[in-house]
């Protein structure tokens, strides 16, 4: 697959697609370009597709910094290296408030936003039974388990399991696993630093982006997270939500 430099970072994608209408997907925490394949598979003519796999994930460079602004500054670096005029931006999880920051800092080079199960803009939050689980395994906080998430493939892979509302494939669950062992070490604390406050809601604030914006949530959402609507919705009402039968969140 091709690498392209970008501010210094050399960052994997892959592209599909001869169509005019131009996209940008970007991928959630741990994982990589290949959780699109399905989607890129599936689009029809008149697309032009690229996925890349962030800084510090799958087959891109791992340069050590990791903050909210460094993802979205890449993205919008990644569009112009390539020529890419305007496009619109899929983000899902994490890919959500790195689409964000990014139409807050260059809002004139997206068409749309589409947010696909985002982590919310406020900061993610955990259910009194996830943190319950998380006691009862011996740890006394939320990111003190999430490191534990990656020392062992096997704690990977029990991690990776319960973050889907539908159980996964075996084979889904094995590209996921390869996915998470190949991000960063440095990733995992530089990311989870933001996606637990990403600092979007001051920046929100009663500032408007006219920019046509949705996003799309399952009915059962994350496991581990407050159910009901999901926590975004209730904070980021300028975005148009779709729910969806089933979806996998991570």
């Amino acid at each position: 697959m091709p690498l392209v430099n970008v501010e210094g970072v050399r960052l994997n994608y892959v592209e599909q697609g001869m169509g005019d209408e131009m996209i940008v997907l970007a991928h959630g925490w741990s994982h990589a370009s290949g959780v699109w394949r399905e989607v890129l598979e599936l689009l029809p003519k008149e697309y032009h597709a690229y996925a890349l796999d962030h800084r510090g994930h799958g087959e891109s460079e791992k340069p050590g910094g990791y903050d909210l602004a460094q993802f979205a500054g890449d993205i919008y670096a990644f569009s112009r290296k390539l020529g890419i005029e305007k496009f619109t931006y899929v983000g899902h999880s994490m890919g959500g408030p790195i689409g964000m920051r990014l139409a807050l800092d260059h809002p004139e080079v997206l068409k749309a936003l589409v947010l696909v199960a985002p982590s919310p803009a406020h900061g993610v939050e955990l259910t009194p039974d996830a943190m319950a689980m998380m006691q009862s395994m011996g740890f006394t906080d939320v990111t003190t388990a999430v490191k534990s998430m990656f020392s062992s493939p096997e704690m990977t892979r029990f991690f990776m399991a319960t973050m889907f509302a539908m159980p996964p494939t075996e084979e889904r669950l094995n590209e996921l696993l390869d996915y998470s062992l190949a991000m960063d070490p440095k990733a995992v604390d530089g990311c989870w630093a933001w996606l637990m406050s990403p600092g979007l809601e001051p920046r929100l604030g009663g500032r408007s982006v006219s920019l046509p914006s949705s996003s799309l949530v399952g009915r059962t959402r994350y496991r581990w997270m407050p159910s009901g609507a999901p926590p975004m919705e209730s904070r980021d009402a300028a975005l148009r939500y779709s729910r969806i039968a089933d979806m996998f969140c991570i």
